[in-house]
């Protein structure tokens, strides 16, 4: 373990202040969200940060969706809603978003969230393969790559179907997914087993710096994409907490996601060129299918 953390910071941006030794027994302390190959939970630092790095920027999915729930109908539902990037500015709005989680961390900061900006939201705590709702939608989208962690193909086609039920007739599913090994989310594609800096930001509540480092293992023919994050939260040069955690992604090709889609009672299936009106075509490697129940 010393060996692998001291690789990585003196490759890429050595921490002065602090020795590989001490980042070493503060790395044996850390937590790891993995369970069975498929994410069960974000941690408390990497739920944090994603407010530190998304929550105040409005990003090319925002007006792609609004459009569709503004359009196809309501009520409409976020699944993977995060700590509220598009819930809430949907919410200040006026349209009718419930969001949906499976973190408990990312919805403990929605809620913080929603209370401080005054918004009243609908928040469930569940799967999406394991989806139970009192209710249907007009429309149910999962923003970004948030599909492609139910890694397992057998319960992403339980998710497709879970999905089918709980719109309602002529609603509209819609869903993002890229080739992780030639498309990221507002950073380049990251290196086969090689690791890098990720991203960073600074905490406004205490102005610490949360870094995010990563490596990927690409294993192209079954189509999946094994990640580890090491999450550092640095405040006045001392490193004051850190968390280790797992993540596994599968990507798709246009027609088994198409399959998929019709398999699961959906109709009407269209494939767009990332977050445009444009078809996609065999070199895209960012997708978002928009499908109908009839």
């Amino acid at each position: 373990m010393s060996k692998i953390i001291t690789e990585v910071f003196s490759k890429y941006n050595p921490l002065k202040y602090v020795q590989a030794t001490q980042v070493q027994r503060c790395f044996h302390s850390t937590s790891s969200v993995l369970l069975s190959g498929n994410i069960k939970n974000y941690g408390k630092i990497s739920a944090e940060a994603y407010d530190v790095w998304f929550l105040q920027k409005k990003y090319e999915d925002t007006d792609f969706f609004q459009s569709y729930i503004t359009s196809n109908g309501q009520p409409a539902l976020e699944v993977g809603c995060g700590t509220g990037r598009l819930l809430l500015y949907y919410k200040k709005l006026g349209l009718n978003v419930e969001g949906l989680d499976y973190s408990r961390h990312m919805l403990d900061i929605c809620r913080k969230n929603a209370k401080e900006k005054e918004i009243n939201v609908t928040l469930y705590q569940q799967s999406m393969q394991d989806l139970n709702m009192p209710k249907q939608f007009r429309t149910i989208f999962v923003p970004w790559g948030s599909f492609m962690l139910v890694n397992n193909k057998l319960e992403a086609n339980q998710a497709l179907k879970k999905f089918h039920d709980h719109l309602l007739p002529k609603g509209t599913l819609l869903i993002p997914v890229f080739n992780p090994t030639k498309h990221d989310i507002h950073t380049p594609p990251p290196n086969n087993n090689e690791w890098r800096l990720r991203r960073e930001g600074t905490r406004e509540r205490d102005g610490a710096l949360i870094k995010c480092w990563e490596k990927v293992v690409f294993l192209e023919k079954e189509q999946l994409e094994k990640a580890e994050y090491r999450y550092e939260v640095i405040l006045n040069n001392q490193l004051i907490e850190t968390e280790i955690e797992h993540l596994c992604l599968r990507w798709y090709s246009q027609n088994e996601f198409v399959e998929m889609l019709g398999n699961a009672g959906f109709s009407n299936i269209k494939v767009f060129s990332g977050y445009t009106s444009k078809a996609a075509n065999e070199e895209d490697n960012a997708l978002t299918f928009v499908a109908r129940k009839l």
